[in-house]
């Protein structure tokens, strides 16, 4: 899908936070300053609203670091790999090894 079609998703449910994440996600692969800055304010918003949604911790972490945003992105990996340890298995598990390598970079 392509940004546009991630906005429409948005734009049904401004308050939806897998329509976020998948838009903050779709801009942070198109890579240009304005919609990396974009990408973090839909980040945020899902991770503040779906916080046992594990990916966006990764990914908003990685473009926080990404953005020079240090401290933030320490505090969102730090919190990602605490709800990676609180499940027992299942999806997501496989991120707690990839976020803990971006806090070891920080």
């Amino acid at each position: 899908m392509d940004i546009s079609r991630f906005r429409k998703l948005v734009a049904i449910d401004e308050d939806d936070p897998l329509s976020r994440f998948a838009l903050g996600q779709a801009l942070v692969q198109e890579g240009s300053a304005e919609a990396m800055s974009e990408a973090a304010e839909h980040l945020l918003f899902a991770n503040a609203t779906a916080p046992d949604h594990l990916a966006t911790y990764h990914v908003l972490g990685q473009l926080l670091i990404d953005l020079g945003r240090n401290s933030e992105a320490r505090d969102v990996l730090s919190a990602g790999c605490k709800k990676v340890e609180a499940i027992g298995g299942g999806m997501g598990r496989d991120l707690g090894p990839a976020m803990a390598d971006l806090l070891e970079s920080l």
